[in-house]
């Protein structure tokens, strides 16, 4: 079978002023189906530069990138944009919650594009609501939830269309350290239903969830391990079990 996720050469090139800048540099990585990879490296190493190609939401300068079966190369804007509606979910640090709606609408968003029947959307994004412990804080905006709270959203939110692919970017990086444990549970549970997880962190402890880790510097690959895969539920500083609240 071939992987789900496939680059050869992958290249990104940034034009700023007079200089050209080589966030990814020739890369080439396979990430198989149902794999939870997490990219490490410092900043300007080309992390979320790679996550931004493999969702749709840039495109190479050269190389082949390969997701599902599509060549994001060779992708119209339609074709792109129906790639990150039906393959992938998105999940950032900042949560990019709409403001003036609601937890369910937000969750809904995506579901809108795809058109699904408003009863069928409004019936899953509360189901999805209630999975990530939050059945009854649908009706709340954003700013009457707490930071776990609202990534929780996020990560309801990505899963409403049923990706394959699960993308994220410091998912916990404006999260204290109890909370974010509470949101890679989340996580590695719709890793272990069968979706591909890929995250980007600076913190070497989300990184002990994975089951494999590749460090990029330059945007290159310099380092590619099998990783941990930990229970997401132990504290990584002394093993003891947390609260499953999600």
């Amino acid at each position: 079978m071939a992987p789900i996720i496939q680059a050869v050469g992958l290249r990104r090139d940034y034009v700023m002023g007079s200089s050209i800048v080589h966030a990814l540099a020739g890369l080439d990585l396979e990430v198989e189906a149902g794999e939870f990879l997490c990219i490490m490296g410092p900043s300007g190493s080309g992390k979320s530069t790679l996550l931004n190609l493999i969702g749709g939401l840039d495109r190479p300068t050269g190389g082949s990138l390969i997701v599902a079966g599509e060549d994001i190369q060779a992708l119209d804007e339609d074709a792109l944009a129906a790639h990150r509606r039906r393959r992938v979910g998105f999940i950032f640090q900042s949560f990019n919650l709409v403001p003036t709606m609601t937890a369910l609408q937000n969750v809904e968003f995506p579901a809108l594009f795809a058109r699904i029947p408003p009863k069928v959307r409004r019936a899953r994004a509360q189901e999805l609501l209630e999975r990530v412990g939050l059945g009854d804080r649908s009706h709340h905006r954003p700013v009457e939830l707490s930071g776990g709270e609202q990534q929780r959203v996020a990560i309801a939110r990505a899963l409403m269309n049923d990706p394959a692919i699960i993308l994220c970017d410091e998912p916990t990086g404006n999260l204290d350290s109890h909370t974010g444990r509470e949101v890679m549970g989340l996580l590695a549970q719709t890793n272990r239903e069968g979706r591909t997880l890929l995250v980007v962190t600076h913190d070497p402890n989300i990184a002990r969830f994975a089951s494999r880790v590749i460090r990029l510097r330059d945007g290159q690959i310099v380092h590619d391990e099998a990783g941990e895969n930990a229970d997401p539920f132990l504290s990584p500083a002394r093993g003891e079990e947390v609260v499953k609240s999600a």
